[in-house]
């Protein structure tokens, strides 16, 4: 009897890049880190690639990267997300679906998802089509073999989705128990009502499509799930486990399979340190012997379904009234916020199909006029975003899709009408009705990409949506009491996020002020080349002034511009564009800036100025981190002016000013932070210096203190990795770490743990020759030991 367990999560982040210039801007609500993405990769996708298993006393015995072991969603907006901003996460989820290949019998443990997670029962059979396509494609590309199975979104399920699904080879999907309708042996004719959740999860299901074809169901045990996800399951791993074999029938003779499946968000963000309970979970697992550690592709080769099932259309796991959480005002909602309405739902669904039913028949029409095929077009497009619209893809593209030669403004023309088709996707992404309010960043996110799909509209086919995109929304009524309707969240929100050409090239002058990558250009999404023939720092002013050449990659649209940049501090910051001109009205203009009011030079020659209040808040935030650090050089400044007063104040006994006491805080904060930085090379220093800082009940920068301290340790790794043999940097980590425990540093080990016991290997042959009489290997081993000790990691 084969009895096996399967775990699987659903790990999702929606695109939350702005669509004008493809990156994430700062989000406030993610702090303290930049956005959602980068707080949820620390909590959940980085630590599930290396959870901890401890031992009694507290320290790390093992690490397991979950995602080899459990069956998880390959979501396509959150891997092209990581691959950029997080390659080491990124490698090491595609390492562990090779792995988990070798590990269960070529099946890997990733599945595909449809694109960009829009609710597919209320799609089009067209865009339904693009959905499956595009995942399929994009899962190939990362992974290097095609999908065995596929996410639907929310688990929305109709047969029209399912029949796509496995006409692209797809075998298999999963769902929530209650969504199926009825069940009976293969050749029976009777069916058996299993609904409510009365569905047996233990075995797969053939569903049969309108096609002829067919398509694997799994529904996951519902009760371990929301026990799991709501409940506190997760914080024993070894109950965890308990609670999965605990499920598998007394007695049965026949082939079993116990599976769940969640958010994967689960484990570490919505349940801190969830990873770690996962981890023992499948290592109590497969030491048990009791079951085996599966993952559904294994698992339906070797047990075909023995029975057929029915399933409810138009249902969904996180929604009791089907896909109504999606359309109108029926009751779900996150549990935030219960007193508040949802009948802005409605409208904005409304507004977004009025988009979407506008725009796909003129799309189509104008593509005929330049592909072969329109559907086959739009469904090979996802190539282009996988290479970022690289030069080479767009040549290999257009070879396959253009009948014959296509001038530059007609390949601009489908560029265009392809982009606002990947919009119009975007658009109908599933967050933007999830929560509880329009105002909410999901829903201003698709209002966001409903925006950028009608600009591009007006431009390519004369067609102006947004006054009736608007009066829809005025009948949204927003909860948040900073906004009345839709309406006036898509004024505030989402209008001035646009951004074209001409800002685009405001904006790249402005980092090109502070020598910084402009988002446009490190998303891929433009490629901007600058020649700034004039700068000066001179009088208190930045100033930049030259040309840009703008290009945007996904649609060939390109400008050539003068622009200029200005910054005396972040309440004085200029930036504009003009068309170009001459070389001595150039001059001219940098002549005026030089002089007394360069503000004023800006103002009278550039036809689009932009000001501080102009900035966005990505824009606002990386001027202040890049000018953050003169607000410490100017304190400290101020100290040494009044350092001598400061100590004539104390010796006599006067009390300073309060003032004082923070001058004295920071100097000696500065101080605490460079012996950190130089790996603590004299730790009664750092001892003296922080007790006589007790004594002065001055308080230092502990957020400061930590990071440095673990950046320094970090460092201290990377040099012992780099330097067999050389015990220096893992004694420079005993000595910092030991610095740190005089304040209640919170430091951040992750990534030196990793280092730490990727070493173990090293630290073994160390052993063995300290065993034969090395002395320099005994020096090593015994630093190993210590530094690993203080990194909570076990070596022994």
């Amino acid at each position: 009897m084969d009895r096996a367990v399967c775990i699987h999560g659903h790990f999702y982040q929606p695109s939350r890049e702005n669509p004008w210039l493809g990156e994430v801007g700062v989000q406030r609500s993610a702090a303290p880190y930049h956005d959602w993405n980068e707080r949820v990769a620390a909590e959940c996708y980085a630590p599930n690639t290396a959870a901890r298993i401890l031992d009694a006393d507290g320290m790390i015995v093992e690490v397991v990267n979950t995602y080899s072991r459990i069956s998880f969603t390959a979501a396509p907006t959150l891997l092209a997300w990581l691959e950029r901003h997080r390659p080491g996460v990124y490698r090491a989820i595609i390492e562990a679906d090779r792995e988990s290949r070798e590990r269960y019998a070529g099946h890997g443990s990733a599945i595909a998802c449809c694109y960009n997670h829009l609710i597919m029962p209320l799609a089009t059979r067209r865009d339904k089509q693009a959905q499956v396509a595009w995942g399929v494609r994009d899962f190939a590309a990362r992974f290097g073999r095609a999908p065995e199975g596929m996410w639907l979104p929310e688990t929305a399920v109709d047969l029209e989705s399912l029949d796509l699904m496995a006409g692209a080879g797809i075998r298999f999907t999963v769902l929530a128990p209650h969504q199926a309708a009825g069940v009976r042996p293969i050749g029976a004719e009777d069916w058996t009502d299993v609904s409510g959740g009365l569905v047996d999860t233990t075995m797969p299901y053939l569903c049969r499509l309108p096609s002829g074809q067919s398509i694997a169901v799994f529904f996951y045990d519902g009760a371990i799930a929301r026990d799991v996800a709501f409940g506190d399951l997760l914080s024993d791993g070894r109950r965890f486990a308990g609670r999965l074999l605990g499920a598998f029938s007394r007695g049965s003779e026949r082939p079993e399979l116990v599976h769940i499946a969640t958010d994967g968000e689960t484990y570490g963000h919505h349940h801190a340190f969830g990873e770690m309970a996962l981890a023992y979970c499948l290592r109590t697992i497969e030491e048990g012997g009791d079951a085996r550690l599966t993952v559904y592709a294994e698992y339906l080769a070797a047990h075909p379904p023995t029975h057929e099932v029915a399933v409810r259309e138009r249902t969904s796991w996180s929604c009791t009234h089907g896909v109504g959480r999606w359309q109108g005002e029926c009751g779900c909602h996150s549990g935030t916020h219960p007193g508040w309405s949802q009948a802005w739902r409605g409208p904005l669904r409304e507004a977004i199909v009025m988009v979407r039913d506008a725009l796909a028949p003129r799309v189509a029409e104008e593509m005929a006029a330049h592909v072969r095929d329109p559907a086959e077009a739009r469904d090979d497009a996802v190539g282009l975003v996988l290479s970022r619209w690289s030069d080479e893809a767009m040549a290999a593209f257009f070879s396959r899709h253009a009948p014959g030669s296509l001038s530059p403004d007609e390949r601009r023309r489908v560029l265009a009408l392809l982009e606002l088709e990947r919009q119009v996707m975007l658009m109908q992404t599933s967050c933007g009705w999830f929560f509880d309010d329009i105002a909410e960043p999901g829903s201003v996110q698709v209002m966001r990409h409903a925006k950028r799909a009608m600009d591009l509209a007006l431009e390519t086919i004369g067609l102006d949506l947004e006054p009736a995109f608007i009066g829809i929304l005025r009948r949204a009524p927003a909860n948040d009491p900073e906004y009345t309707t839709g309406a006036e969240v898509y004024e505030a929100l989402v209008r001035p996020a646009a951004a074209d050409l001409a800002r685009i090239g405001a904006g790249a002058a402005l980092y090109a002020l502070f020598d910084i990558e402009p988002p446009a250009v490190a998303s891929g999404m433009y490629a901007v080349h600058g020649d700034w023939r004039y700068r000066s720092d001179a009088g208190g002013w930045r100033r930049l002034l030259g040309t840009v050449r703008v290009r945007a990659r996904a649609t060939g649209d390109e400008a050539l511009l003068d622009a200029v940049a200005l910054f005396a501090g972040i309440d004085r910051v200029f930036s504009g564009v003009l068309e170009p001109g001459d070389d001595e009205g150039f001059r001219t203009v940098w002549v005026g800036m030089m002089g007394p009011d360069p503000a004023g030079a800006v103002a009278g020659a550039f036809t689009r100025v932009y000001t501080a209040s102009d900035l966005s808040d990505e824009e606002r935030r990386t001027i202040a981190r890049r000018t953050a650090p003169g607000i410490g050089q100017a304190v400290c400044a101020v100290y040494r002016d009044a350092a001598a007063l400061i100590g004539v104040l104390d010796d006599l006994g006067i009390p300073a000013p309060g003032a004082a006491a923070h001058l004295l805080a920071h100097a000696c904060t500065e101080r605490l932070l460079a012996m950190l930085g130089g790996g603590c090379t004299d730790p009664d220093r750092f001892f003296a210096l922080a007790e006589e800082m007790r004594a002065r009940d001055l308080a230092p920068d502990l957020a400061g203190l930590g990071e440095a301290a673990s950046r320094r340790i970090a460092l201290s790794l990377q040099a012992a990795a780099a330097r067999p043999g050389d015990p220096a940097p893992l004694e420079e980590i005993v000595r910092t770490v030991r610095c740190t425990k005089v304040f209640p540093l919170t430091l951040s080990l992750w990534e030196s743990q990793n280092l730490c016991i990727g070493m173990r290997g090293r630290y073994a042959e160390m052993q063995k020759r300290a065993g034969r009489g090395d002395g320099d290997a005994e020096r090593w081993a015994e630093a190993f030991r210590r530094a690993a000790a203080c990194l909570g990691v076990k070596v022994a």
